[in-house]
């Protein structure tokens, strides 16, 4: 996914970008879900540009990236408590259920865990691709 946006800060090689919303979100009945409050959405990215506060920049998100990232907070934990759902049925409901719950946090955790790795490293962050215009030019 590629958007155009503008630099509004930055912090050690990481930019904060400002998103206005499309004409398109103006229309669509699923806007509330994927966009916060007001007409406007902040992410950080990658600077890999060297991009200035004030620049108009392409922001590009790798899909692979997003796919990984989605199944790593929604999957895993899913994943782990059916798996502990089916293990703990071999005792009793109430052992599947505890069982399930508890396979569901320690999917949160490691979810949690592998995000802080990942984190440090910039790894799933947005790119800045291009620079369209700079401040002042």
């Amino acid at each position: 996914m590629r958007r155009r946006g503008r630099i509004i800060a930055l912090d050690n090689g990481r930019a904060t970008v400002c998103f206005e919303l499309q004409d398109a979100c103006e229309k669509c009945d699923a806007r509330a879900m994927c966009q916060a409050a007001g007409s406007k959405r902040t992410v950080s990215a990658t600077n890999s540009e060297n991009g200035q506060i004030g620049d108009e920049v392409f922001v590009e998100q790798a899909p692979g990236k997003a796919l990984f990232s989605a199944f790593l907070l929604f999957g895993l934990p899913i994943l782990l408590a059916l798996i502990g759902l089916s293990i703990g049925a071999r005792w009793g409901e109430t052992t599947s259920v505890i069982c399930g719950i508890s396979g569901f946090a320690v999917g949160l955790l490691i979810a949690k865990i592998i995000n802080n790795l990942l984190a440090r490293k910039y790894l799933f962050l947005p790119r800045i691709t291009e620079i369209v215009k700079k401040e002042g030019a």
